[in-house]
């Protein structure tokens, strides 16, 4: 399933969520930010689904305001007792989730196929 969002693209491979964020918060309004994260927490709550990755390959940077609904998104996984990762971040985006700690809470792996494969291990 792949579902088309203005702000973040969907797409679910049970037991996993994938979410790819389209760009920074300065391209969208803030209420349709809010709208589709809260979207996207609702299919967290699916109980074929226990993971997320968010996917970074389509930025080179994210503000606080999308970085904060990602954040939101990886809590709920683990809060519901799943895993949650990040995959093909730029160097710029490996930077700046290293400067805000959130590369220390969320591994990074360098593929997509390397989070899956990392994540149907455990």
């Amino acid at each position: 399933m792949s579902d088309k969002y203005e702000i973040f693209e969907v797409e679910v491979i049970v037991p996993n969520l994938i979410v790819i964020p389209q760009g920074s918060a300065l391209q969208f309004l803030y209420n349709n930010i809010q709208i589709e994260s809260n979207k996207i927490l609702t299919l967290l709550n699916a109980p074929e689904i226990s993971n997320v990755i968010i996917d970074l390959n389509r930025v080179e940077y994210l503000d606080s305001i999308i970085i904060s609904c990602l954040t939101r998104l990886l809590q709920q996984a683990k809060q519901s007792g799943g895993e949650a990762v990040f995959c093909n971040a730029c160097e710029n985006m490996q930077y700046i989730l290293q400067s805000i700690k959130l590369g220390t809470l969320w591994p990074l792996f360098d593929t997509r196929e390397e989070a899956l494969l990392s994540l149907s291990s455990n």
